[in-house]
């Protein structure tokens, strides 16, 4: 199968929203913007020209480059994930893609692209369960990640204003209307916190490797057989060279960081 091609028009979209994602960043520490947005539309035009992998990965280089000082993007995260694919790095791919899920959380072309790149995959193992709060918060797929906090925050804010009204008004409609806000921005705060400390904890193999049952190539191998790239796993503990990780439907293991990409 062919991964789903970007239109003309989809392309200047991902300009258009990469370019207001940078300009309004909030990372004093940040590139200039305008440096951001040349990168991400050479990134484009390299993709677009690319004839092998090494060209691909030249595309996900300036991809990552725009990525290092903390800056983070839906837009970017989609075409990284493009680019890792052609090049045939189908774990580097998926984590990509899952990246830009919380902020296109409706994006067709990007789910039908995780689901390419998982059937791709070697590695790929068994789905881990949903999270019991993606059951309970049910609106996790209606907002993208950067709505979610701005929402949340507009809560708080309403419910400062609505408890200040009722204390000035007196009025106990002010104060229903106080607690409404305060708890739907508890609500979409408490989501948006639990996503991302998910999306931390996720990891994936990069390449074919063996797990091992401690920190040290004399262990014992923790399974039967080697881990293969796009094995997603949860990341359970890490040091300087190693990661800790539980592989759904196989159990515990240590591997190598060089290995890992999260």
């Amino acid at each position: 199968m062919k991964m789903l091609a970007c239109s003309a028009g989809r392309r200047m979209q991902f300009v258009v929203t990469f370019a207001l994602a940078a300009l309004f960043s909030g990372s004093c520490n940040a590139s200039d913007p305008g440096s951001r947005e040349r990168s991400f539309v050479k990134a484009l035009e390299l993709f677009d020209a690319a004839t092998s992998a090494n060209d691909y990965l030249a595309s996900a280089r300036e991809l990552e480059s725009i990525l290092a000082e903390g800056f983070e993007n839906g837009a970017v995260y989609y075409n990284l994930g493009n680019a890792y694919y052609r090049a045939g790095e189908f774990g580097r791919a998926i984590l990509n893609y899952r990246k830009a899920k919380p902020y296109r959380p409706r994006d067709t072309y990007l789910e039908a692209n995780l689901q390419q790149a998982l059937a791709a995959a070697p590695g790929r193992l068994s789905e881990p369960a949903m999270p019991w709060w993606t059951h309970v918060l049910f609106w996790s797929d209606w907002f993208s990640h950067p709505t979610k906090v701005r929402l949340a925050a507009n809560g708080m804010m309403l419910a400062a204003g609505f408890f200040l009204l009722t204390v000035v008004l007196r009025r106990d409609a002010l104060l229903l209307l106080a607690i409404a806000a305060l708890l739907g921005g508890s609500a979409l705060g408490l989501e948006a916190w639990l996503s991302h400390l998910s999306r931390m904890n996720r990891g994936v193999i990069t390449a074919e490797t063996m797990a091992q049952k401690g920190t040290g190539r004399d262990y014992e191998a923790a399974f039967d057989q080697p881990l293969k790239d796009g094995a997603e796993f949860l990341i359970l503990s890490q040091t300087a060279d190693w990661t800790f990780g539980h592989f759904e439907g196989i159990g515990d293991g240590w591997v190598r960081n060089e290995f890992v990409a999260r």
